[in-house]
């Protein structure tokens, strides 16, 4: 909007349904021919500077698939600050829902430098292996360590064509599924065992992390016997005098007890029959 109205930027002051107006409006006028007036604003701005660089691929039928860019500050930004790399394609709200992926780091004051942008069709590792091979060919190297979510395509892509480059996964991205991964198992104990985990990550010596990281050790160890008691208890059971069909006692020689348990439930609904009746 400020391009558009020749403004110096933060000059404008505009509301959410300003910018909603503007996409619309832009849309419209773009139409189907946007993939070209993207890559004739690239050239444009290649033109203009020289260190400006982009790359992109088309699929079969030749439509715009990839697009990877970055400015010449980024390129900059890259050679003094290049050594860790943040990669993230959790940006996906635009028309053509197309994961936005961004390449940051971090410079000498702390803040937050970008080096470069993509948009991709597909994340699928023909992708991720297209966008980490294109990045270092323009980039000129690659990062000493780079931090993704857990992706398996990317994981897999980033080894092939990084192969020197440390993989590390974010502790965001980790931290955000310890409910899906661990309430359920730990039940009462899963705060208890997230303020454990917390206190250990923000610990600054090595000295202070060892004497407590054994906790962590001790609590798993308690899971895994519980589960060999559980085993254990499910091969040396006694024979159920509960049994009623040759299904539960085909059940009963396979399932843990636990299991059994909830056969024996779904089981029990066909015992009942719904009859219909006046009023």
């Amino acid at each position: 909007m400020e391009l558009q109205k020749q403004v110096k930027h933060g000059e404008l002051p505009f509301m959410d349904r300003d910018i909603h107006n503007l996409f619309a409006k832009m849309k419209t006028m773009v139409g189907a021919n946007d993939a070209m007036k993207l890559m004739e604003y690239m050239e444009t701005i290649k033109e203009q500077n020289s260190r400006f660089q982009c790359a992109y691929n088309k699929d079969k039928k030749r439509r715009l698939e990839n697009l990877f860019w970055c400015h010449s500050h980024s390129l900059e930004w890259f050679e003094k600050y290049g050594d860790v790399v943040v990669f993230d394609t959790t940006y996906k709200v635009n028309a053509y829902d197309m994961p936005c992926g961004i390449f940051v780091g971090v410079n000498n004051h702390g803040k937050t430098v970008l080096f470069g942008n993509a948009l991709l069709r597909k994340e699928t590792i023909d992708t991720f292996r297209w966008l980490m091979k294109t990045s270092v060919t323009i980039m000129e190297k690659m990062p000493k360590t780079i931090i993704t979510d857990q992706d398996l395509w990317m994981s897999e892509a980033i080894a092939d064509e990084m192969p020197t480059t440390k993989h590390s996964y974010c502790i965001w991205h980790i931290t955000s599924r310890f409910s899906c991964w661990f309430s359920a198992l730990l039940r009462t104990k899963y705060q208890r065992w997230c303020g454990d985990f917390y206190k250990l990550y923000k610990m600054t010596s090595i000295e202070e992390f060892e004497d407590n990281w054994s906790l962590i050790d001790i609590a798993v160890q308690e899971i895994i016997n519980v589960e060999e008691r559980n085993n254990m208890s499910s091969i040396v059971r006694p024979t159920s005098s509960n049994i009623k069909s040759p299904l539960e006692e085909q059940a009963y020689g396979i399932l843990t007890p636990f299991a059994f348990k909830k056969f024996q439930e779904l089981q029990g609904s066909n015992q009942y029959l719904v009859v219909h009746v006046e009023e």
